[in-house]
């Protein structure tokens, strides 16, 4: 007997998380995806609906009949509220999130950063920090902060799984981070379309869950820095990469 698989959007699908999770996807062949995007989604193998993401009658299509959201969608405003009449990234994903519900979605995997706690980094940038405060470092940050406080109301009015990844930075052999702290927090793009498919999967007792999102960054005394426990005991996330093999190019550390 067939089973069906789950029905994936990925938004943002056409940016460089979206092609390393879609690639890695379409080749398992685990998920029936919708892929979106401004711009069209090159060598996609799965359904790709383009448009513009901020449109309230493009959203309702995007999400209906969809089991799962994986929102990487970030809406960038330099000047936040100067213009009269625009959304603002909450304000999208306020709108994309209760959409997805109203159609019926049972759980989102938001892409979220470090920046949505990063004012921690800047005060002991040696500590390990825990994904249980918001304290941005800008604009980005606290964006990216709001969402998770909306994912926590549908988690608590409409019963809804809720799981956001904040990630460092992201890069790959042919885009290394450019320091060794910026290794320390790197996600690899093997390693992202592992823990976001496994929040995709997980359906277990923890319904609002909040996860750094980097590879197993470990070399002699440098570890990296961002927390990734919850990732680990709660989604079962085993990093395979290491961006500290890079170390070699940098002779000291960034700190910023």
């Amino acid at each position: 007997m067939a089973i069906d698989k789950p029905r994936v959007l990925l938004t943002g699908a056409g940016g460089a998380v979206g092609t390393a999770l879609r690639t890695v996807w379409q080749q398992e062949g685990r998920y029936e995806l919708t892929l979106t995007d401004r711009k069209p989604v090159e060598d996609a193998q799965s359904t790709v609906k383009t448009g513009d993401i901020c449109d309230y009658d493009f959203i309702q299509e995007l999400v209906e009949g969809q089991d799962v959201l994986v929102d990487l969608v970030y809406l960038s405003q330099s000047n936040v509220g100067e213009r009269e009449g625009t959304l603002t990234d909450i304000g999208l994903h306020m709108l994309l999130f209760e959409s997805a519900v109203r159609a019926g979605v049972k759980k989102i995997v938001f892409a979220s950063s470090n920046h949505a706690s990063g004012w921690n980094e800047r005060q002991d940038p040696q500590v390990k920090h825990l994904p249980e405060h918001i304290r941005p470092d800008g604009w980005y940050g606290a964006m990216k902060g709001m969402a998770e406080v909306a994912g926590r109301w549908l988690v608590n009015g409409h019963g809804i799984h809720f799981t956001s990844i904040r990630i460092g930075s992201f890069g790959a052999e042919v885009s290394v981070p450019n320091s060794l702290r910026a290794c320390s927090y790197c996600l690899s793009p093997a390693d992202a379309a592992q823990l976001f498919g496994l929040a995709v999967d997980y359906d277990g007792p923890e319904k609002f869950l909040i996860t750094y999102g980097a590879s197993d960054n470990v070399y002699g005394e440098h570890e990296g820095f961002l927390d990734l426990t919850s990732a680990k005991e709660v989604l079962g996330y085993k990093p395979h990469d290491n961006i500290m093999q890079y170390r070699d190019r940098f002779v000291e550390d960034d700190p910023g």
